[in-house]
């Protein structure tokens, strides 16, 4: 019997961590042949070869190096990325012909998922759904581009399912799995809780504020960027509490080039490097308050049950608010963040910590038992025929059927 070969292409160390026991197990597969490539988007390969050895997740098969390339090539924007992406990826497809290319997210990287269907090779996304109807964001156009070109779509919860059905895409392409960050925590939790860095900081538990923006529509922004930092040192300065801040590269640049320097070279705030899972979430469980523009920051800090505010105008996880976990900033403007933090400040903890998972057991176990269910009846094969989509009215309008019959 042929072995049904997989790619699971992932670009960014936020997705590995999401996907290491999904990984396990497919790896663990006799009838399958998994082929793990990098696409290259986080590329250092010091911090990224440690990261991988940290998480016991094995070296990928292989590196497309994309984001190194574009680095020695003095050029970084999205267009470049996505044009030189696509380009090795087609290569490895040429070379590697798998039966079919998994996903995660909505980083550039899923991009190449129009490569993949183009060249006649089925799409499978993870974390499938997520709107925030916030056009502003290049992660809602990555959504949406790779989920009409999936054939098959795992969403974290019912919601993101009717969300997809909304927008047309066939039911018995979805299933529902709950969040797989959930195995991430719950597996990783011993480290987690050991970490070092509140000591190394010099801070104390519930005494500090996690912070973080990264998004393009709060850094790219004078205005906006300028109001948020504002708003933080003001309330940190009136609680005299430090504020705790990993800060991105690009984020640094932003500030630098609109001379905004003197805002956050206050005493009140601690920056740091971009640190790792287990230093970043035992910040996160420690903190008396969270606030950042991280989707994945909002499913953490419910998890580990810290408050947060959502520096951001929408958001595509609204279960959290809903849950009581956060707060969402809304419109951009003088005093908004600062009065959120205001009403999170004191907000209670006992919000319901199973909201992301509401099955229990393992998401990334149900993501594996439906993959192998399908590669088993041949799912792959069929899901773009005609005979599978005829039931279709519109699909059987498109092929001349006449209306209504």
């Amino acid at each position: 019997m042929k072995k049904f070969k997989l790619v699971t292409l992932l670009g960014i160390r936020p997705d590995y961590i999401r996907m290491f026991k999904l990984i396990k197990l497919l790896d663990q597969n006799k009838d399958i042949e998994h082929i793990l490539v990098h696409s290259g988007q986080h590329y250092d390969p010091e911090l990224f070869g440690v990261f991988m050895k940290e998480f016991n997740i094995r070296k990928p098969d292989i590196d497309l190096g994309v984001g190194l390339a574009l680095k020695e090539k003095g050029v970084s924007n999205h267009a470049y990325q996505v044009a030189l992406l696509s380009e090795r990826v087609f290569d490895m497809l040429e070379k590697v012909k798998p039966d079919a290319v998994m996903y995660l997210g909505d980083t550039n990287t899923v991009l190449s998922a129009v490569t993949v269907s183009r060249s006649g090779y089925p799409v499978i996304h993870l974390e499938a759904g997520g709107r925030s109807f916030d056009w502003r964001m290049p992660e809602e156009k990555n959504r949406i581009v790779i989920d009409h070109l999936s054939d098959a779509l795992y969403s974290y919860l019912p919601r993101y399912k009717e969300l997809l059905l909304a927008e047309g895409i066939d039911d018995f392409r979805i299933k529902v799995i709950g969040n797989i960050i959930v195995d991430a925590v719950n597996e990783y939790m011993p480290q987690i809780d050991t970490s070092k860095i509140m000591e190394e900081l010099g801070i104390k538990s519930k005494e500090f504020i996690i912070f973080g923006l990264h998004r393009e529509e709060n850094i790219t922004n004078k205005e906006i960027l300028e109001n948020k930092l504002s708003d933080i040192a003001r309330f940190a300065k009136e609680k005299n509490i430090p504020v705790v801040w990993p800060m991105m590269p690009r984020t640094k640049a932003q500030i630098e080039k609109f001379g905004l320097q003197n805002i956050i070279d206050q005493e009140i705030f601690i920056k740091t490097k971009p640190l790792g899972f287990f230093e970043f979430l035992n910040l996160e469980k420690n903190a008396r308050l969270a606030v950042s523009d991280s989707g994945t920051v909002q499913e953490e800090t419910l998890l580990v049950g810290t408050p947060c505010v959502i520096a951001r105008r929408s958001t595509e996880r609204p279960e959290t608010i809903w849950a009581g976990a956060t707060i969402l900033e809304g419109f951009e403007g003088k005093d908004t963040l600062y009065n959120k933090m205001n009403e999170a400040w004191n907000m209670k903890t006992d919000w319901d910590r199973n909201v992301l998972n509401p099955e229990g057991g393992s998401p990334s176990e149900r993501v594996y038992d439906d993959l192998i269910e399908k590669t088993k009846e041949n799912y792959f094969e069929t899901s773009r025929n005609f005979e599978t989509l005829k039931g279709n009215q519109l699909v059987k309008i498109a092929y001349g059927k006449p209306f209504g019959k």
